[in-house]
């Protein structure tokens, strides 16, 4: 056969009928050996377990901003929060008919 020729490729098998497998406790196992079969077939393309490696950054200035923001609003919030219910009890409520 020559280098660069395509070898001939592989004829196809007809699909095996219910009686090849024989009874039906038989296909049951002939089910049990391929998932299995499968199962060691997926776990041997996982790649192996490697070192977890975390990597420092210094933070953007988007992202410094976006903190800056929350923080101050946090802060104003809780102020704000803080000095409505302690002047609660001086809010007057007049009723005018």
């Amino acid at each position: 056969m020559e280098e660069n020729q395509v070898p001939a490729s592989v004829p196809s098998r007809p699909m095996p009928l219910m009686e090849d497998y024989g009874t039906p406790e038989n296909l049951e196992q002939l089910k049990a050996q391929a998932r299995m079969q499968a199962m060691q077939a997926a776990r041997a393309q996982l790649p192996p377990p490697g070192r977890v490696v975390y990597v420092r950054r210094n933070l953007t200035v988007a992202e410094l901003i976006v903190v800056f923001v929350i923080s101050c609003g946090l802060v104003l919030g809780i102020q704000g929060t803080w000095h409505l219910v302690n002047n609660l009890p001086r809010i007057e409520v007049k009723w005018s008919k």
